[in-house]
């Protein structure tokens, strides 16, 4: 994942949370809302709750590691943050990856024939 491609600023975390839908799953939850710019951003937010700051960084390089190959197939215009659950600590890394990938079909975030991968 390249870095122009992430949420970085807090503002654009709090506007996602304020403005945006969700939709949730075992592993994770997706929030999304629309930017203004032209290229959809992502970011990642892990609680305390789920572990020490190592655990919580390796869960993080995790999920970056598995959004990597679904960037080209997402829409523009969005902002989407993943929030970890407490299962995905012991979960395999191609579970991590369906799990976005689901997350991403179930809120129409997928652009049109990429609905199999």
């Amino acid at each position: 994942m390249k870095h122009s491609d992430s949420l970085r600023r807090k503002k654009e975390f709090r506007y996602t949370y304020r403005a945006g839908k969700s939709c949730g799953g075992k592993q994770l939850s997706l929030v999304y809302a629309r930017n203004r710019g032209g290229a959809s951003k992502i970011g990642f937010s892990v609680s305390k709750k789920i572990g020490n700051a190592v655990v919580r960084n390796r869960v993080k390089r995790r999920m970056r590691e598995a959004i990597t190959p679904l960037i080209p197939m997402i829409k523009d215009g969005f902002n989407l943050i993943f929030i970890a659950r407490d299962v995905i600590i012991e979960a395999p890394f191609l579970t991590i990856r369906d799990g976005m990938n689901a997350q991403l079909l179930r809120a129409g975030l997928k652009k049109a024939g990429n609905e199999d991968a």
